[in-house]
């Protein structure tokens, strides 16, 4: 028996840099969630991009050039959010009937989709009140009311509500108006006003900076007292007892000094982890004529830790159902794309990108930096809404260039910045034969000179 034990432990030690790295990924979602939160929260009253936990917060318009703080935004719709802490009880959601796109998107702590909401979900566009209940509730709810079981509670809501421009916007601020969130004690409650929350300069930070100067020890620390309320699933348990092992579970002890040299030098880069990974993960985006596309897997991650780390790290993401984003950032030659050329998009008649009812399609265009250009006619994509200029046999052609091609021509036009750039195609709902590549986006093409 002592035999056995002494060369457990040195089998645990060896392990050690392997498993502090899996933990650190496995972990990150949940720990930049907490984060995140922390810093969203942090505020007395809500804003357009702040609120108190359990409360929501809506955007008041679409994204432009000078919101400098957005990286590679969407035009196409106007967020509402909220981070809610459901251990004490469950919170409820109440959205309005629209006549237009409103979905919800369910995260939870670790930055999976359990489920959508609203359209191209659970109650589509009707009206209806949901309950948002943690792991460790049992009760009742009031008749009529949906549950929405969360496996974590901690959970993220990402509203997203189509607007069709700017005149578009106060159709847009009714849905907003029409939400609500509260208690479970609340319900019923006419005169229920949430309360003021609170503001403390310590956690007013730029999220990915306060990860990056996170030590191990105050990281794995984190993690252990989230984990008490945001537990694993059970296909996570063999992960979890590799982890144990060096103190890093729920309520678990983890403790830098104990580890080896070795080890503890691992531990001091897992900061920059997250970096290198990003920087050298292809394996989970699938090309398709120059296009590249993000793995089906995205926001229902299963076991692999590292994939869904870097997908959270990269800003969190759409489940493909709802909607793909593939980008572009190289012509055929694999060469930048670059503003001194002028390029056009062609679609063949009847090959538009085709999606589900309630669904569309645009085209964004950004500078290297991923933020959105400046142009003469303060147009920052463009796609279905506009008032695009098909040829005679319904093809369609889009005009990508930082001058203006004049004429019609005008109507299908993509203003560019000089230097590099990048485009992304939004096709939200998108149909079966997206997601299978039996339908493809076409090549970029550089336009002829005339």
């Amino acid at each position: 028996m002592e035999t056995t034990a002494c060369s457990d432990k040195v089998e645990v030690a060896d392990a050690a840099p392997a498993v502090l790295e899996e933990a650190y990924r496995y972990a990150y979602p949940l720990v930049l969630l907490d984060v995140i939160k922390d810093m969203t929260t942090n505020v007395v009253e809500p804003g357009s991009d702040h609120a108190p936990i359990n409360q929501l917060f809506h955007a008041r318009g679409l994204a432009t050039p000078e919101m400098a703080s957005l990286t590679r935004p969407n035009v196409d719709t106007v967020y509402s959010q909220a981070y809610l802490e459901l251990a004490s009880e469950p919170v409820l959601f109440h959205k309005p009937a629209t006549d237009r796109y409103c979905s919800v998107q369910t995260f939870d702590g670790y930055s999976n989709t359990p489920v959508i909401l609203g359209t191209g979900g659970v109650g589509g566009n009707d009206a209806v009140t949901y309950a948002f209940t943690g792991p460790f509730w049992h009760g009742e709810l009031p008749v009529g009311v949906v549950e929405v079981s969360m496996p974590t509670n901690l959970v993220w809501l990402l509203l997203r509500t189509k607007c069709f421009g700017l005149d578009d916007l106060e159709n847009v601020y009714a849905v907003q108006h029409g939400m609500r969130l509260y208690p479970l004690s609340a319900y019923g409650d006419a005169s229920y006003r949430p309360p003021a929350g609170s503001h403390d300069p310590a956690f007013d930070y730029v999220p990915l900076d306060y990860m990056a100067h996170l030590s191990a020890q105050d990281f794995f620390a984190r993690f252990n007292h989230l984990a008490v309320g945001n537990p694993g699933f059970p296909e996570d348990a063999p992960a979890l007892e590799r982890f144990a092992s060096l103190g890093i579970g729920a309520g678990l002890e983890f403790d830098l000094d104990a580890l080896d040299e070795v080890a503890a030098q691992v531990a001091a880069r897992l900061s920059v982890l997250m970096d290198r990974d990003f920087a050298s993960d292809h394996a989970n985006i699938t090309p398709s004529n120059g296009w590249m596309f993000m793995d089906n897997r995205v926001g229902n991650f299963g076991t692999d830790y590292a994939f869904r780390a870097v997908v959270a790290f990269g800003g969190f993401a759409n489940p493909v159902s709802m909607a793909v984003y593939p980008s572009m950032v190289t012509d055929r030659a694999e060469a930048l794309l670059q503003g001194d050329r002028a390029y056009v998009l062609h679609f063949e008649p009847g090959m538009t990108p085709p999606h589900a009812d309630g669904g569309w399609w645009s085209l964004t265009a950004y500078t290297e930096a991923g933020r959105l250009i400046p142009n003469e006619i303060a147009r920052y994509s463009i796609g279905e809404i506009d008032d695009l200029l098909f040829d005679d046999d319904g093809s369609l052609d889009l005009y990508i260039q930082v001058g203006n091609p004049g004429g019609d021509r005008v109507r299908n036009w993509l203003p560019l910045c000089e230097g590099v750039f990048s485009l992304t195609m939004r096709i939200y709902l998108p149909d079966e034969s997206v997601l299978s590549f039996d339908w493809r986006l076409p090549w970029l093409e550089e336009a002829p000179s005339v």
